[in-house]
């Protein structure tokens, strides 16, 4: 069976000419679905609420009450906006009055006393699944003003009646488990697992446990830190400073307005956009867009589209997912002669590289070129490139230049080479 969760609480009240307070026993507490407050005074059809969330928890064809009294039982006819009307005769709302929702069912009213028959709710009597029903949701205190019940998690009503069946209270929004997500207005301390399964908000601080997983939206207002291991199947957003510890795999967005902290290995599956400064460590992988608009520090390697608007501080720059240039990436000048020879080198690649051009042949001439056509295709803008010799052979005072475009490089030999000699070229383009 599958465990359930409960709640309980007890009704007392005045007795007798000394007015004591004592258990009132045999007393019933309906348990209905949530209803919502009035937000403004009204005699009509018409009932207003805060918001048009707050009105769609109401559907047309539902009973509701005004308040207490019986009198207030209406249908709903329709529900729009954030208002809902009823059918029949006008209904005085007054502002923060509770629309109790009883469900589909015309609940039977006998000397102003209701029996709210078959509430859209289910409440048990254990805390499994397979447990006895209460009876149209209604459960009887015991002696000692006891009521106690189990449930699906949500957020429930409660209407509470004398022994007689007459109205004398209400509890309004009873959450039952953990319902409609997690919202707090204050720092937030959190164990050594966290999962969870719906919206989760936090106006202040959180700081999470050992392993976090959330497979629904997350959102800190202000500062975020997260145990060594963060699983997160759905968008997180930190509008303070986000430090995550030494696993973090993001199957969705992540949004950080302030500084983030990344441990040992960060994968992000989404686009990661981080507004103040960005730290990461040993071993990053992006497979969607970086952006960081104050300074990145990485320790490893990023993989995916990377824009920072600040400074980058990392060991080295490695392209390590460029193509690697061969011979036909090159076109060799006539000027070169007629038997001229190229040699790529090095594992060169579009942004940096070496190579080995053999002057031979007839047909030498000055100032010979070579074309380079990247490999990895057009640069997003023209790129800027820098070149140098890499030999010592005459004439020792000739050197390379070069122009690039978003496509290719175009690089001259600055002198007449030597036949039979070969001239090495060192090359950089950053764009």
């Amino acid at each position: 069976m599958a465990a359930i969760p409960g709640t309980q609480f007890n009704i007392t009240g005045a007795s007798g000419t000394a007015a004591a307070l004592v258990a009132k026993s045999g007393w019933r507490c309906y348990v209905v679905p949530r209803g919502a407050f009035a937000s403004q005074d009204s005699t009509g059809t018409l009932i207003t609420f805060d918001s048009a969330g707050v009105a769609g928890r109401f559907a047309a064809l539902d009973w509701i009450q005004v308040g207490l009294s019986t009198d207030n039982l209406r249908r709903v006819n329709a529900v729009g906006g954030n208002s809902l009307s009823v059918a029949g005769s006008a209904v005085t709302v007054s502002e923060n009055n509770r629309i109790f929702l009883i469900g589909n069912t015309q609940p039977t009213v006998t000397g102003g006393s209701a029996t709210y028959t078959i509430p859209r709710t289910t409440i048990r009597q254990r805390g499994d699944d397979g447990a006895d029903l209460y009876t149209n949701s209604m459960v009887t205190s015991d002696s000692d003003g006891l009521i106690r019940f189990h449930s699906d998690p949500a957020v429930y009503d409660c209407i509470i009646q004398d022994g007689n069946q007459g109205n004398q209270g209400y509890i309004a929004d009873l959450a039952v488990g953990v319902a409609e997500g997690i919202s707090t207005s204050y720092a937030s301390v959190f164990g050594a697992t966290v999962t969870v399964n719906a919206a989760f908000g936090v106006t202040g601080w959180a700081t999470f446990g050992q392993t976090a997983t959330f497979n629904a939206a997350i959102g800190v207002t202000g500062t975020a830190v997260f145990g060594a291991t963060l699983t997160a199947n759905a968008a997180i957003g930190v509008t303070g400073w986000a430090t995550f510890g030494s696993t973090v795999t993001m199957n969705s967005t992540l949004g950080v307005t302030g500084h983030a902290t990344f441990g040992a290995t960060a994968t992000v599956h989404g686009a990661l956009g981080v507004t103040g400064w960005g730290t990461f460590g040993a071993s990053v992988t992006v497979t969607g867009a970086l952006g960081v608009t104050g300074t990145a520090t990485f320790a490893g390697g990023v993989i995916g589209g990377v824009t920072v608007t600040g400074n980058i501080n990392m060991q080295r720059l490695f392209a390590g997912n460029a193509t690697g240039l061969t011979n036909t990436d090159f076109a060799i000048g006539a000027s070169w002669g007629n038997v001229a020879t190229l040699i790529v080198t090095n594992a060169s690649h579009d942004s940096a590289g070496q190579i080995t051009v053999g002057c031979s042949g007839t047909g030498i001439g000055a100032n010979p070129s070579l074309i380079l056509t990247f490999a990895d295709g057009t640069w997003g803008k023209t790129p800027f490139a820098v070149t140098t010799r890499s030999d010592v052979n005459a004439p020792i005072d000739a050197t390379w230049t070069a122009a690039a475009t978003a496509t290719l490089i175009v690089v001259h030999f600055v002198g007449t080479p030597v036949n039979g000699t070969n001239y090495g070229l060192v090359w950089q383009v950053i764009g």
